[in-house]
């Protein structure tokens, strides 16, 4: 190769690589992330950005405002999920939640990194703090898929509708959840793209070791990440709810967005949206404190879409 060449073509490497580089620096998923209880401002910990399958991509811290802002995603699918810092002792706390509410993946809604997505906010879990005049305990295990060992899933300490606390696994698979009040309780490990699997457990002062669990892989992904920007209305989550719920969707160019709540009577409920707004994933919350159960119908209309969906209201 002669040296003219050779410039040459360094030159056209450093030119794509600039290109690509700089592609990627304009997707940005950013938003607010609250406590799904109260609506509360959560203002510690991480966004961290995951592909369909599972691999962690890039992070944002959230800052004192409860805004995060991940920027320089490659144009794709992801997973946005609120992590805690680990380790530290707040009065107020979470488990890993993704977008918009869920700590199972395949409730989770996939954000697409096109430009400036904006309004992606995440709603977590609080965790439950058990009595303080109860025995503690600890869990620890393996996750694994087919033998081979599984690097962040999440073991979640479940009673109820209640979460106790979770583990993370590190590189080998392993995890250990601590400080857990005695008693019983099911286990629940998730992981983007793989199939969860549970465990039931009494905890007792000895603790319990070696609760290991196994991960399929997810054969169909929930979205195609090839698919382009369009209009979506999701279906709310949770639902059925009490007393509220968090409405999200996606409009794929700038204009007028309504969005209204019905009840089964076709009456207007409340307008919740009703401005102009950019392209970009949004959700809002619906709070029914002051309606009474039953049938609800959400609906949205922009320019060149219309869409509603049901919902329902247990108290």
């Amino acid at each position: 190769m002669t040296r003219s060449l050779m410039i040459k073509t360094l030159f056209f490497l450093l030119v794509t690589m600039m290109v690509v580089n700089y592609g990627y620096a304009q997707n940005t998923i950013s938003g607010t992330v609250r406590y799904s209880d109260d609506n509360s401002l959560v203002t510690s910990g991480t966004v961290n950005a995951y592909t369909l399958n599972g691999v962690f991509i890039a992070n944002a811290n959230i800052n004192s405002n409860g805004t995060y802002s991940v920027i320089g995603l490659p144009g794709t699918e992801y997973d946005m999920i609120g992590i805690p810092s680990i380790g530290q002792e707040e009065e107020d706390n979470f488990v890993p939640t993704g977008y918009p509410s869920a700590i199972d993946p395949a409730q989770m809604l996939a954000v697409q990194a096109a430009g400036m997505v904006i309004n992606i906010d995440v709603y977590v879990i609080r965790s439950t703090k058990g009595p303080t005049n109860r025995y503690t305990s600890s869990i620890s295990g393996f996750v694994k898929n087919d033998k081979q060992s599984v690097k962040d899933a999440v073991v979640y300490v479940m009673s109820g509708s209640s979460i106790y606390g979770f583990g993370i696994t590190k590189a080998d698979g392993s995890y250990i959840i601590n400080n857990i009040p005695l008693g019983d309780y099911i286990l629940v490990a998730h992981r983007i793209g793989e199939n969860s699997d549970s465990k039931q457990i009494t905890l007792t002062n000895s603790g319990s070791d070696n609760v290991n669990f196994n991960l399929t892989p997810v054969t169909n992904l929930k979205n195609n990440n090839t698919n382009p920007v369009q209009f979506n209305l999701s279906q709310n989550y949770p639902n059925p709810f009490n007393p509220s719920t968090v409405i999200s969707y996606v409009v794929p160019k700038d204009g007028n967005v309504s969005l209204k709540v019905y009840n089964s009577l076709g009456e207007l409920v409340t307008s919740l949206i009703n401005a102009d707004q950019k392209a970009g994933g949004y959700s809002v919350r619906f709070d029914g404190t002051n309606l009474s159960s039953g049938i609800y119908f959400y609906s949205i209309e922009t320019a060149g879409f219309k869409d509603t969906k049901r919902m329902v209201l247990v108290k």
